[in-house]
C-alpha cells in the first residue's frame, strides 16, 4: 500500500525540516568554537594516559551495553551471540557516525537480526522499546537525584532540565506499574506508544532479568560519567562524580532531541545549558565533550569499521548459500 501523496509531502517536509535543523546546530557550534579559539589550546596539554583511560572506559561501556542487548534479545531468540551482539553494538555506532540519516545503525541491526536469525521486525522493536523504557526511567531517577545533591552542595537549580526529567520519568513509571494496553491505531504517536508499551510487557513477562537491566543501565551510566571526568582532567579541570554522572544522565534527552549525525552540536548546547549546575564555564564543557567525542570517532571507524565489515561478510554468506540452494 503506497504512502498518500499529503502523508508522502509531510513525510518529507519533517526530513527537510530536521536537516535544517541539524545543519543550524551544527553551524552554532562552529561559530562557539571560533568565538572561544583560546579554549583550544587546552588540548595541548593532554597527556596519553588519558586518552588510553577514556579508549578503555568506551570498551567497558560497549561490553556491557553488548551483555545488556544480548539478555534482552536472548529472550526471543538464544542463538544470537554476544559476539553478534558486540560486533551489532560497534557497527551501530559506526553507521550512526558516517551517515547523515538518523537511526541507520538499528535499522542494520535489525536488518541483520532479520536475514541470519530470522528474528522478527517486531520483536526486534519490542526489544529496543523495553530497553528504553529501562533505560529511561533509570537515567530520569539518577539525574533527579543529582540534580537534588547539586543544589544541596552548590544551591544551584534549573527547572527545565527537572521539569524534563520529571517528563520523562513519569510516563516510564506509568508504563512500568500499570502496563497498559494501546489498540491498533493509524496515529504515528500512538503507534511508536504502543510499540514501548508492548515492548515493556514483552521483557517483563522474565522479572528476573528486569533487575539486571537496570543494573546495566547504570554501569553504563557510571562508565561514561568516568569518561567524562577523565575528559575535564585532563584538561585540568578538578570535578566529581556527581556532576558528571548528572551530564552522563543528560542523554536521555539528547535522544529525544538527536537530529545530527550522533547528536553533535546538540549534546554541546545542552552542556552550555548545564554550566552552572555543575560549575564548569560552557567553553571548558564543549571542549571536554569534543574530547571524547573526538577519542570516539576514531575507536568507531576502526574498531566499528571492521565490525561492520564483517558483519556485512556474513550477511553476503548468507545470500551466497541461499543462492546456491535455490
Amino acid at each position: 500500500m503506497t504512502e498518500s501523496p499529503i502523508k508522502q509531502n509531510t513525510t518529507n517536509f519533517h526530513k527537510h525540516l530536521i536537516n535544517v535543523l541539524g545543519i543550524f546546530v551544527i553551524a552554532l557550534l562552529v561559530l562557539y568554537l571560533n568565538n572561544n579559539r583560546n579554549v583550544l589550546a587546552s588540548l595541548r596539554d593532554i597527556k596519553w594516559q588519558h586518552i588510553i583511560l577514556i579508549i578503555l572506559l568506551e570498551t567497558a561501556s560497549f561490553l556491557v551495553g553488548s551483555l545488556q542487548n544480548q539478555s534482552i534479545i536472548n529472550r526471543f531468540d538464544a542463538r544470537v551471540s554476544f559476539l553478534d551482539c558486540f560486533l551489532l553494538q560497534y557497527g551501530n555506532n559506526f553507521l550512526n557516525k558516517i551517515l547523515p540519516t538518523i537511526g541507520g545503525g538499528v535499522a542494520f541491526r535489525a536488518i541483520y537480526l532479520k536475514r541470519k536469525f530470522q528474528f522478527p521486525y517486531s520483536q526486534f522493536v519490542s526489544t529496543i522499546a523495553g530497553l528504553y523504557v529501562i533505560s529511561f526511567s533509570s537515567a530520569a531517577i539518577i539525574g533527579l537525584v543529582c540534580l537534588g545533591s547539586i543544589y544541596l552542595q552548590y544551591g544551584q537549580a534549573n527547572l527545565i532540565l527537572l521539569t524534563a526529567f520529571v517528563v520523562i520519568l513519569l510516563p516510564c513509571l506509568f508504563i512500568i506499574i500499570f502496563s497498559p494496553q494501546i489498540p491498533q491505531s493509524d496515529n504515528r504517536l500512538l503507534r511508536l506508544l504502543k510499540s514501548v508499551i508492548d515492548g515493556w510487557n514483552t521483557i517483563k513477562q522474565k522479572p528476573g532479568h528486569i533487575l539486571m537491566d537496570f543494573i546495566f543501565s547504570i554501569v553504563i551510566l557510571l562508565l561514561s560519567a568516568l569518561q567524562t571526568m577523565i575528559s575535564y582532567d585532563a584538561l585540568g579541570v578538578k570535578t566529581d562524580i556527581v556532576s558528571m554522572t548528572f551530564l552522563s544522565t543528560l542523554g536521555i534527552i539528547l535522544v529525544l532531541l538527536n537530529f545530527t549525525p550522533d547528536g553533535i552540536g546538540i549534546k554541546e548546547g545542552i552542556y552550555i545549558f548545564s554550566a552552572s549546575l555543575v560549575q564548569i564555564p560552557g567553553s571548558v564543557l564543549v571542549l571536554g565533550s569534543l574530547i571524547i567525542r573526538g577519542i570516539s570517532f576514531c575507536t568507531t571507524l576502526i574498531v566499528g569499521g571492521i565490525s561492520y565489515w564483517v558483519l556485512m561478510r556474513q550477511l553476503k554468506r548468507l545470500e551466497n548459500r541461499s543462492m546456491e540452494a535455490s
